[in-house]
């Protein structure tokens, strides 16, 4: 969302980098580095997405507040690392070089959203600022494969062809889960190309030494799942490239100061992680045309020391003008580097401008995605201080096509989760982003990756709602609050397109047992008004008199709405395309609700959510 948009959020002071470098202790072991950034999230209010304080102003209260960060043993690297004396840095390779300061976490927040996560959400989103300038791509038909071994592991790196009869319409990488995503509607206007009267593709998936070629209905299942007879091979070390793409015009001085900052304890961390990876970083700098440069590449290297070389010539200067040439970083990008080619390849393009759009550039941002799904590289878009919406939306079309997630720096806005007021339903991890200190964020998304190679998948915390009795709300109020958040929970995380037109049926609730029959009904009733009274409109609501006469006739029992043929089956004789449907289960802390939306024409499960509500919000 664009942050005029938002809600007003009360601005709190934060201390920028400049300041939690003099409190910064000299050189630590990589235990101590990890140490520095643990592996957590924060709520978040999800009414915030983009920052509500600019830098100045931030540095203007970093300034007044600045005698009472002096005395916070959290900015002090010695109290958060409790690192030995001083050391001698040591470069990639182990030899000693040049003594450094130790890194310290860098002080500022981020959020993020995953577009691909949540998209129905995010294809609302496109259209709702579609006025922006901006190339457009219709992404609202997606379809993915997943590639899975013999033994149901995600095999990277398989190569993927998209086909109709003889002609290759699309091709790509899969990433380290498996997934490589395309878009139907998007091939079918390339080079005028007509593809509306074909009901399939042909898919080519070459992986671990097989071919083989399966056939996708293009009005299937929004994703494939296709198993090799073999297992996987997985490189040792694991390669893993990380680009920086970095905006150096005048207004990114604090944001390339942070980099430098922090880059020692992103290598740290990745350096750390089983299986080990190859690490390598790569910067490619940019600015726009009249400036000292457009472009400027730096290859990738092993050597953290040579690197971090390289990162402390950089200085911010130029531009101006705001709008910057990032269309010719990230032709550079995709194309004058030695990507690896049997690893992980992540990029980080982090600007405060919105992109230059000349007429004259042959290769657009939309090139440079495809490009990017062609070889396997995801680019973690992040914006940062006044990033205006034509910016905001611009990466985000980058970071979602590329299968990676737009960031946001935050400069000290305050939710829920920061000390806020808290009310009575919260999401456990945010309702549409988590917030968390950048180089955190940066050092998750690796984890990530490297852990879908590994046999020990990456440990993450669950989604799910919660509703608690308070004395200023009464129950129905509360319970409004929760199913209407669960709903737009369900519908944001749909793969397949929701919109208000889309017929959609809300099914009874099905209790676990006959000791929560009542409060599954009750429930269920209070669930329907939630929807009837969700603004904007995001469904039609199908009628549900007589449903209990049609499982009759359909020979089905309440209980057998949790199969999801029989869901899928009722939902057709009740003309939806969508339904939701819900389980209720008691425990010793209260109710467990787990909602569930599917679309009827492929019985596919399309998205889940979870809630725990307060037993004195029963009945």
């Amino acid at each position: 969302m664009h942050k005029n948009a938002k809600s007003a959020l009360a601005r709190v002071s934060v201390c920028i980098l400049a300041l939690s470098l003099l409190f910064s202790c000299a050189g630590a072991p990589d235990e101590a580095l990890s140490a520095l950034v643990p592996d957590t999230t924060a709520t978040a209010d999800p009414a915030v997405s983009a920052p509500a304080v600019s830098k100045s102003e931030a540095r203007d209260l970093a300034e007044d507040t600045l005698e009472s960060e002096r005395s916070a043993p959290a900015l002090r690297g010695e109290a958060m690392t409790g690192a030995p004396p001083p050391a001698p840095s040591l470069s990639a390779s182990g030899a000693t070089g040049v003594a450094r300061p130790a890194p310290s976490a860098s002080g500022l927040r981020a959020g993020y959203s995953d577009d691909n996560a949540q998209f129905n959400y995010f294809t609302a989103f496109l259209e709702q600022y579609a006025a922006v300038p901006h190339i457009p791509y219709d992404i609202q038909e997606r379809l993915s494969v997943r590639v899975l071994d013999a033994k149901g592991k995600p095999v990277p790196n398989a190569l993927i062809s998209v086909s109709l009869g003889a002609r290759e319409l699309a091709r790509g990488l899969s990433h380290a889960d498996g997934l490589f995503r395309f878009y139907p509607a998007a091939l079918a206007k390339q080079d005028g190309l007509k593809i509306e009267p074909f009901a399939s593709f042909d898919l080519i998936i070459q992986a671990a030494g097989r071919r083989d070629r399966i056939q996708v209905k293009r009005d299937g299942p929004r994703t494939v799942e296709h198993r090799l007879g073999v297992n996987r091979s997985i490189a040792q070390p694991i390669p893993l490239d990380i680009l920086f793409i970095l905006d150096t015009t005048g207004s990114m001085g604090e944001e390339i100061e942070r980099l430098r900052a922090t880059i020692e304890i992103i290598y740290a961390n990745a350096n750390a992680l089983k299986p080990r990876p190859l690490v390598r970083f790569g910067l490619v700098l940019y600015k726009d045309r009249g400036d000292e440069y457009v472009t400027r590449v730096v290859p990738f290297t092993e050597d953290l020391i040579g690197f971090q070389d390289e990162l402390d010539a950089v200085y911010a200067s130029g531009g101006g003008d705001r709008p910057e040439d990032l269309q010719a970083a990230l032709y550079d990008s995709l194309n004058s580097l030695d990507w690896n080619k049997n690893g992980i390849r992540l990029a980080f393009a982090i600007t405060d401008a919105d992109a230059q759009l000349y007429p004259d550039q042959s290769y657009n941002y939309i090139h440079a995605a495809n490009d990017a799904r062609e070889k396997g590289i995801k680019i973690y878009t992040i914006g940062t201080g006044g990033l205006p919406l034509e910016g905001e939306y611009v990466l985000r079309q980058i970071a979602q096509l590329s299968d990676a997630r737009y960031i946001f720096l935050n400069y000290g806005e305050q939710g829920e989760s920061e000390g806020g007021a808290p009310g009575s339903v919260s999401h456990h991890t945010g309702s549409n982003y988590t917030t968390d200190k950048l180089e955190a964020i940066i050092i998750r998304f690796i984890k990530e990756e490297v852990a879908y190679l590994s046999d020990t998948p990456l440990e993450v915390d669950q989604n799910y709602f919660s509703a608690d009795k308070i004395d200023s709300e009464s129950r129905d109020e509360t319970l409004g609050k929760l199913f209407s958040e669960a709903l737009g929970n369900l519908l944001d995380y749909s793969g397949y397109t929701i919109r208000a037109s889309t017929p959609m049926a809300l099914l009874p609730i099905v209790g676990a047992d006959g000791s929560v029959a009542l409060n599954a009904e009750y429930f269920g009733e209070r669930l329907i008004l939630a929807a009837a009274a969700m603004q904007p409109k995001r469904f039609t609501m199908v009628e549900r008199k007589d449903i209990q006469k049609l499982l009759e006739e359909l020979e089905l029992q309440l209980s057998g709405l949790v199969d999801e043929s029989g869901i899928a089956k009722l939902g057709g004789f009740l003309g939806a395309d969508v339904v939701v449907s819900g389980s209720l289960y008691k425990r010793a802390e209260g109710f467990e609700l787990f909602l569930k939306l599917m679309r009827v024409s492929t019985a596919e499960l399309l998205s889940v959510t979870r809630a725990k509500i307060d037993v004195d919000l029963g009945l």
